[in-house]
Parts: C-alpha cells; sequence; structure tokens
C-alpha cells in the first residue's frame, strides 16, 4: 500500500505533498481527548510511511447527519487557501454525513486551481477513481 501511494504522490510532483487527516470520532469513543492525541501520533506515522508532510488533523464529533462539523467545513475552507494538497481519511463514510454531500465535496475538492485528492484509507480508494465513476452512479441511480 505504502508504495502505491508514494507512486501516485511521486508521479504528480516531485516536491513533497502535504497531507492533511480528516478523523469523525463516534460517541463508543470511551476517552475523546486520548484517542485525538493518538489519532494525531498515528497520523504522523502515516504521513512519514506515506511520504507526505502532515500538514493538519481535522477533528470532529459528529454522530449523526444532523449533528455541526465544524473541523470539516475548516478543512474545506483550508483547501481553498491552499494549505494542502490531499486529505487522508479513515473511510467514505466517515468523511461526509451523506454520499452526495461527499460527492459534492470531492467533485468541489478536484476543481480548485489545485486540486486536493482524498484519500479513503480503510477503502483504498482516492476520490480521483471515485470522481471518474460518479457520473456512471448518478446516470444508472436517479
Amino acid at each position: 500500500m505504502v508504495e502505491l501511494l508514494r507512486g501516485v504522490f511521486l508521479s504528480q510532483t516531485r516536491l513533497r505533498r502535504r497531507a492533511a487527516f480528516y478523523h469523525n470520532l463516534s460517541l463508543q469513543t470511551m476517552d475523546q481527548t486520548v484517542s485525538i492525541e493518538l489519532m494525531k501520533h498515528r497520523d504522523k506515522h502515516i504521513a512519514e510511511n506515506y511520504g507526505v508532510q502532515l500538514s493538519e488533523v481535522y477533528v470532529d464529533h459528529a454522530y449523526n447527519v444532523e449533528t455541526a462539523r465544524p473541523a470539516f467545513e475548516k478543512m474545506l475552507k483550508d483547501t481553498k487557501n491552499g494549505s494542502f494538497d490531499m486529505i487522508i481519511t479513515k473511510s467514505i463514510s466517515q468523511f461526509a454525513p451523506t454520499s452526495e454531500d461527499t460527492i459534492q465535496a470531492i467533485e468541489e475538492l478536484l476543481s480548485l486551481p489545485n486540486p486536493v485528492t482524498v484519500f479513503f484509507e480503510s477503502d483504498m480508494l482516492d476520490s480521483n477513481i471515485i470522481h471518474s465513476v460518479v457520473p456512471i452512479l448518478r446516470g444508472c441511480c436517479t
């Protein structure tokens, strides 16, 4: 997996890419403070393994679709400012409140002057792949 990711990073630029990590913690996490510190430590280690520079870690505590996600909104704002080149998150299901929100965020991120890719670790997908199948999914599922 690391070699696959390094290949993607190196093919896009010779400079070290800047990555942000996004987490959405659930109620099942017993000690949120400890969990956040462990995640930040884990993220630093993963960034080193992937060969990217850790730029920022964003953490929300959104338990359902109605819960506000201030870290997610700040992350999207920071992408427009060019703060980082990619977002690494655990899974598609934890990225945005709904599938449509995920699609909209991906389309917005990839349409920026300096496109921002999202990598979904447990799904082993990046947003470039998802973006290429969205028109097909929308066409067959409307």
